[in-house]
């Protein structure tokens, strides 16, 4: 679309297509980080599933089957957190394998900086004898400070992304009623060299614009 609009051309059409490659990445990276997000939701759920199980002297392995089951009532069971906590349990019920070892695996993979620190967490509670429950308190109260504070920086800049969107497509929508309304007062930028130069360097201006916009917005906690 952008190169029959800054073109007029389906050779600048296909061409643009490569564009799709990079795009593709971006947009894979924003699936993973909403992914790690409702990790990170779901999993504050799970340490209070599980403060309340260790507080009522249930140990790991049931307050985790009581944590799936409460994340498959809340989160779906096809959800990843259900899913997860559903495969340790089995894998627990099945093998006995050590838990705290599959706590860091699901850690390492989900790239979840929280879920790594309850791991560490719960293996030193393991090793040295420490209180489980007032761990998960502790780290849910953590997770649940991290999320309010990424929560109100969301709320600052929501504004600033509708911002960053009209700005962007406000020049491309421009163009376009122009091609529609009356296309002789833009013919010279398709019709000849210098406004073929013209044209591309605009395009690349939009780019540039909109990735820079993005890098601003894109705050991380």
């Amino acid at each position: 679309m952008l190169g029959l609009l800054f073109y007029r051309s389906v050779f600048a059409a296909a061409a643009l297509c490569v564009l799709a490659l990079p795009l593709e990445q971006v947009y894979r990276s924003m699936l993973a980080e909403k992914r790690r997000s409702a990790l990170a939701e779901g999993f504050k759920d799970v340490l209070y599933t599980i403060s309340g199980a260790a507080a009522s002297g249930r140990q790991m392995p049931s307050a985790l089957e009581l944590a799936a089951s409460s994340a498959a009532n809340s989160a779906g069971e096809h959800s990843d957190i259900c899913r997860e906590l559903t495969h340790i349990c089995t894998c627990y019920r099945q093998s006995h394998a050590d838990i705290g070892e599959m706590l860091r695996s699901f850690g390492e993979r989900s790239h979840v900086a929280e879920i790594r620190q309850f791991a560490a967490a719960y293996t030193t509670c393991q090793l040295c004898g420490g209180d489980l429950e007032e761990v998960c308190r502790k780290s849910a109260s953590l997770i649940l400070d991290k999320m309010s504070l990424e929560e109100e920086a969301r709320s600052l800049i929501s504004q600033k992304k509708i911002d960053v969107i009209l700005l962007t497509a406000m020049p491309p929508g421009v163009l376009l009623f122009l091609n529609l309304a009356n296309y002789s007062y833009v013919s010279v930028l398709y019709e000849t060299g210098i406004g073929r130069v013209v044209m591309t360097l605009c395009l690349l201006l939009i780019i540039s614009a909109l990735l820079w916009g993005v890098k601003i917005i894109n705050i991380k906690l």
